[in-house]
């Protein structure tokens, strides 16, 4: 009895100084991770792009593998307060490109002392350049009203800023006097814009450029022979598609003078390093009114030219006109990022269009950086089986090379913006 009484004992205190140990390295581990919440620092190679929230907007901040850094969009609506659109993040202290400038300063390189190489704006629409009507103030010396864009280009200098230019297929600074033209919702927007690039050009040096469609170089490395397999090229823009295999125009979808919707004018590029490749094209569309696929869409003519690719954002924040079923299995990335900002952000056709097996093989996960809780309640299953995540800034980090890559979710709620969580990829 006595000796089975000493075993019993001593198999307790094995079993207890088993846990313990277990117990003492899952502490470790917690600890180890916990203190590690802080996004590790870019370094040179890496391709990093920062699909910032704001609740406003689309903001995506690029860090290129030799530390060119490039801003995708600056925009800034009122805040969901109806309760159909998201908050602002992290709250309403400041303007979206406030917090914009904010965000860059804490992960560019140069901090507080960061300059943007380039500034591309996708199209005329205040989800990605601002409002000149939400406008409170304006600029002491330039005379052009304060906001989106305008702001951030007062607070982060900029060398060059492109856009789709405003000559085809309508002449803005015509078009824009008239009634009929909704590009930018009114002749002040332009009059505010167009004030601030000639006060940039003469007061800070900025270059204002045109989106060439085709271009291989006009958004190009500051030290392009150190990173040769990196390049970014110029899809389409203003209804123009460029060649498959050259940096020629394929397409010319529009004809001068034609009044267009501004989402089919959108700017378009695609990122290739090494084996990864990624696509963003603001708001083009490629539904028809039937709600089948449109062929004649921009969506439709820019595929083939785009390919298939790793990543792909999408098109006008997964609305109901955008990601048609040509273009879903033409592209098929593993991971679609949606930079949504109310409860249209996607629509139940386009998460299963996007999900779908029958439309390409293989996994894919879905990010955004704001799911409004009514429609995630909508989406439901499909919602919890693809969505990896449903809030905060969402930044894709390409591994030197380009064979890998993550994606990393970070706090949007706080100042520290702090990791929540990662994912790791293989490029194709």
């Amino acid at each position: 009895m006595l000796l089975k009484n000493v075993f019993t004992l001593i198999s307790t205190r094995r079993k207890v100084v088993k846990f313990l140990k277990y117990y003492l390295i899952a502490l470790l581990l917690q600890t180890t991770v916990m203190g590690q919440t802080q996004l590790p620092v870019w370094q040179k190679g890496f391709l990093d792009i920062h699909f910032i929230s704001t609740g406003r907007g689309n903001a995506a901040f690029y860090l290129l593998p030799d530390g060119t850094s490039l801003l995708v969009d600056m925009g800034e609506l009122p805040s969901g307060k109806d309760g159909r659109g998201s908050p602002a993040v992290p709250d309403s202290s400041k303007s979206a490109a406030q917090w914009v400038a904010d965000y860059i300063h804490h992960f560019h390189p140069q901090g507080n002392q960061a300059v943007l190489d380039y500034v591309l704006i996708t199209h005329y629409h205040g989800d990605h350049m601002g409002s000149a009507r939400e406008a409170q103030r304006t600029h002491p010396e330039g005379k052009y009203k304060i906001f989106g864009i305008t702001e951030l280009g007062s607070i982060v200098p900029m060398r060059k800023l492109i856009d789709r230019g405003y000559d085809h297929p309508l002449d803005l600074r015509e078009s824009a006097k008239e009634t009929r033209s909704g590009s930018m919702r009114g002749v002040n927007q332009f009059e505010d814009y167009w004030k601030f690039i000639e006060y940039q050009k003469k007061s800070n040096g900025l270059v204002y450029e045109k989106f060439r469609v085709g271009s291989v170089t006009q958004l190009h490395l500051t030290n392009g022979q150190e990173f040769p397999h990196f390049t970014i090229k110029n899809l389409f823009a203003n209804g123009d598609v460029a060649g498959i295999y050259d940096t020629t125009v394929a397409v010319r979808k529009f004809k001068k003078g034609e009044l267009v919707d501004e989402n089919n004018l959108s700017c378009g590029i695609k990122i290739s390093y090494g084996k990864f490749d990624l696509y963003t094209g603001g708001d083009i569309p490629g539904i028809g009114h039937t709600g089948a696929t449109d062929f004649f869409s921009m969506e439709s003519y820019a595929a083939p030219v785009i390919g298939q690719v790793d990543v792909a954002t999408l098109n006008h924040h997964g609305n109901r006109d955008s990601q048609n079923e040509y273009f879903v299995r033409t592209l098929q990335p593993r991971v679609w990022i949606g930079q949504s900002w109310t409860v249209r952000h996607p629509g139940e056709e386009v998460v299963r269009r996007i999900t779908s097996r029958l439309v390409y093989p293989g996994d894919r996960d879905l990010f955004t950086n704001f799911l409004h809780p009514a429609n995630q309640t909508f989406l439901g299953s499909m919602a919890e089986e693809h969505y990896k995540s449903t809030s905060g800034h969402i930044v894709l980090r390409v591994q030197a090379k380009g064979d890998q890559y993550d994606i990393f979710i970070l706090d949007d709620k706080t100042t520290e913006r702090s990791v929540l969580k990662q994912f790791k990829y293989g490029s194709r």
